[in-house]
């Protein structure tokens, strides 16, 4: 009777997030005695969960809270460099609710072990989803102060208060990039603040009921989409903070709503740098007001804009690509536990140095034959070596549609070594949280003519070759789209390294980027042979160029390209070459004795004006 209890509690409701009873997953109230029952003070369980998840005893797991509410009376704390892990059983399901008239808290979750710096931007895997934040009667008190590098996600969140800011992103600095999606906001101040960071993306936001300004944006460039804010003061506010060039906020900006706003003001008030389209205002006096090169647009429905003249190499149009945007397929979380397989059942062994290729192939054989839909494998830690390998081809085959890393997934890639989806796969596969971290990064191949493939939460190798979508969402990765008309959407893109090739490859495909980042020497995109690549809001951290480099920033061969707010800086040298375009049999570039310093671009177009583009 006992085995059946516990069974039933680990299993939850039917809808949401479950996971299976693994030593990778840490239950909050089975493991941890937290309560969820909003009398009980379950601050010091949650709290030793975020530690345990981050592989603060030596290896990383997942942090699982079920539905219920959990009375907290201070801050939750990620002190680790990497992670947690922490997933909700559903965001409306999971509520942290500090107590009212709480001292000394600044934050309910904080995601930095410190309030105040010096720090550095080595905080990774920051994994936040599916839960609400009420930061209660507090109005000293943020919701989430969210700090993460290189990859990071705080995801399907709602946060309410009547403090400072909802979510605030610009506590300290050296933060980014990182990523907020499907995220709600309600009261407070300001509902998000994103600043003194190395890029941010914000995708499908909402912000309603916020006292000063919905989105602030300083000192940073931020990519957004689907922004939606209401009954708010300003909804956006692009600010400059100082007289250091460029060093003000940089936004680009697809698709926002704001609704019952100033009379007599803005929805948008921009500073700096910003490019924004399809974007309508009501209840505002106009949709955006700026300062810079152009002419601020009339009326409160706005196709485009952008705040300085646009830049270009050959003649091309003076407006962006606006090529498809496509959001994330749905691919649905297995809520019954049986059907989870897992590798390490079947062989696969963190740090031995062994070929662990399969052992990931009988476990997905295995899931395949019993129709059975996700695969994982337990989260790494501790020092090198404490990966995985994988040397062979891996067939993502049948019903599999889901592999997963409870925790730090981390996967090395030699030679052949690669998960390939194909048209044996399922309709839709994702990939979660495999990160190479400093190693060779496993490849992840969609080989197939019509089967899409998610990556999410990962630092792997990205390649296509055939004509199936590639989604990348938070991704410290690199990319190739080999086949021509393939199709990849990437959100909160961090291709970094130098190189004498490129970091991201696009052969005759389509690829469009929110919100990208990069430092290093050495081509950040190639695109060619009639490639179509679209990138909103871009931050580049670049120096220590040798003497005559030639290698550009951004390679267009006989192809196209539009980047919309892009940044540049360095405490060194700036790219010598910005963009190399050639058309035909003519070459030109746009080099830093043009371009000098740091840069703050609303609009560069490389494309034939001749060439029709958008749905």
């Amino acid at each position: 009777m006992i085995a059946l209890v516990t069974l039933l509690a680990w299993q939850g409701s039917p809808a949401g997030v479950v996971f299976p009873r693994d030593s990778a997953v840490i239950h909050a109230k089975l493991d941890l005695g937290a309560k969820g029952d909003g009398v009980a003070d379950d601050t010091d369980a949650l709290q030793r969960g975020l530690d345990q998840s981050s592989g603060m005893d030596g290896t990383t797991k997942v942090l699982y809270v079920p539905n219920g509410t959990y009375r907290l009376t201070k801050t939750l704390v990620a002190k680790n460099a990497i992670g947690p892990w922490l997933y909700g059983q559903s965001r409306d399901g999971v509520i942290f609710k500090l107590d009212d008239g709480v001292t000394g808290m600044n934050s309910v979750i904080r995601t930095h072990p410190n309030e105040s710096g010096p720090t550095s931007a080595d905080w990774f895997m920051r994994t936040l989803k599916n839960f609400t934040v009420n930061s209660g009667n507090n109005p000293a008190t943020d919701g989430i102060r969210y700090y993460a590098t290189n990859t990071g996600i705080l995801q399907n969140v709602r946060v309410l208060g009547n403090g400072p800011v909802g979510i605030n992103a610009g506590f300290l600095d050296q933060s980014g990039p990182n990523l907020v999606q499907d995220a709600t906001v309600e009261g407070f101040e300001t509902g998000i603040q994103s600043q003194w960071i190395w890029g941010q993306t914000l995708s499908r936001i909402t912000v309603k009921n916020c006292r000063k300004v919905g989105v602030y944006v300083s000192a940073n460039a931020v990519a957004i989409e689907n922004l939606r804010v209401e009954n708010t003061p300003l909804g956006l506010f692009v600010d400059y903070p100082n007289d250091w060039t460029w060093w003000g906020g940089v936004v680009a900006l697809v698709n926002g709503t704001f609704t019952g706003g100033s009379a007599t003001g803005p929805a948008i008030r921009n500073r700096n740098v910003l490019y924004a389209r399809n974007v309508t205002a009501n209840g505002f006096k106009s949709a955006i007001e700026s300062e810079g090169e152009t002419r601020s647009p009339a009326g409160n429905a706005v196709k485009e804009f952008a705040s300085q003249n646009p830049k270009e190499l050959f003649e091309s149009p003076t407006s962006g690509m606006a090529l498809p945007i496509k959001p994330e397929p749905k691919i649905a979380w297995e809520t019954d536990p049986a059907k989870w397989v897992c590798a390490n059942d079947y062989g696969a062994i963190p740090g031995d140095n062994k070929d662990d290729s399969v052992a990931f192939q009988a476990a997905i054989n295995a899931a395949a034959a019993a129709k059975k839909t996700v695969v994982y494998f337990r989260g790494t830690g501790g020092g090198d070596p404490n990966w995985y390998n994988v040397g062979q081809e891996v067939l993502v085959k049948g019903t599999v549609r889901h592999i997963i890393g409870l925790g730090f997934g981390r996967i090395l890639g030699d030679g052949p070594g690669r998960f390939v989806v194909s048209d044996a796969s399922a309709t839709a596969v994702k990939f979660e949280n495999i990160d190479a971290f400093g190693g060779t990064g496993v490849i992840l191949e969609n080989r197939s003519a019509s089967r899409s493939m998610l990556v999410e939460s990962c630092g792997v190798r990205m390649l296509g070759t055939g004509r199936g979508d590639i989604f990348a969402t938070n991704c410290s990765s690199l990319a190739e789209l080999r086949s021509p008309g393939q199709s990849m959407w990437a959100r909160q893109f961090n291709p970094e390294g130098s190189t004498d090739d490129a970091l991201v490859k696009n052969n005759g495909g389509n690829l469009w980027v929110l919100g990208l980042k990069s430092e290093g020497q050495g081509t950040r995109i190639r695109t060619e042979n009639a490639g179509r690549t679209e990138v909103f809001g871009t931050f580049m951290y670049s120096g220590g160029f040798p003497d005559g480099d030639t290698r550009p920033m951004f390679d267009v061969q006989n192809a196209a390209m539009s980047v919309m707010g892009l940044r540049e800086i360095s405490f060194s040298s700036t790219y010598p070459l910005k963009v190399r375009e050639k058309r035909g049999t003519e070459t030109r570039t746009l080099s830093s004795a043009v371009e000098q310093g740091w840069i703050g671009w609303s609009l560069f177009n490389a494309r034939s004006p001749r060439v029709k583009f958008g749905k």
